[in-house]
């Protein structure tokens, strides 16, 4: 006589809902994409480099521990206290398009960490990549590619 269970009361049935469980709550969806911001295992947004620098000077450079606002759930660091200032005053004009993740992965529907130093301003506006061939690839047509991050970057909100 064999013995008949239901996959729900089976141990491994038990096991995968306990799986599923567990992953639901230690992996935050992406219901908060527009406050998901890419950022180390410390917390530290966009590894560490200054935002402001990509405006200001042109070109990426590293910020410091001592200068750091916290914005979205990670930390920020600057410079100086004068860009880490400038910064908390108006985020949203120095922060990277899509949480600093690859706007070039976000056009494809997937959440990448970027290389801030792969980077390009765009209608005054930094937009983050991988890998140089993201900044590439953007290079050859800008709108179109945001347009597609964006409306994926909105699906994850």
């Amino acid at each position: 006589m064999t013995k008949q269970t239901s996959p729900l009361l089976s141990r491994r049935g038990a096991l995968a809902l306990t799986a599923g469980a567990v992953a639901m709550l230690a992996f935050p969806t992406f219901s908060l994409a527009k406050d998901l911001v890419s950022k180390t295992n410390k917390g530290v947004a966009i590894k560490g480099y200054d935002t402001t620098a990509y405006f200001k000077t042109g070109a990426f450079g590293k910020g410091s521990k001592k200068s750091v606002v916290e914005w979205k759930g990670a930390k920020w660091q600057f410079a100086t206290a004068e860009e880490a200032a400038l910064f908390e005053a108006n985020p949203t004009a120095f922060a990277p398009q899509f949480g600093g993740f690859c706007t070039r992965a976000m056009s494809f529907g997937s959440v990448v960490n970027s290389n801030p130093k792969v980077w390009r301003i765009y209608e005054n506006k930094l937009y983050l990549f991988a890998a140089p061939k993201g900044g590439k690839f953007f290079d050859k047509g800008q709108d179109k590619m945001i347009k597609k991050a964006q409306a994926n970057w909105d699906l994850k909100s």
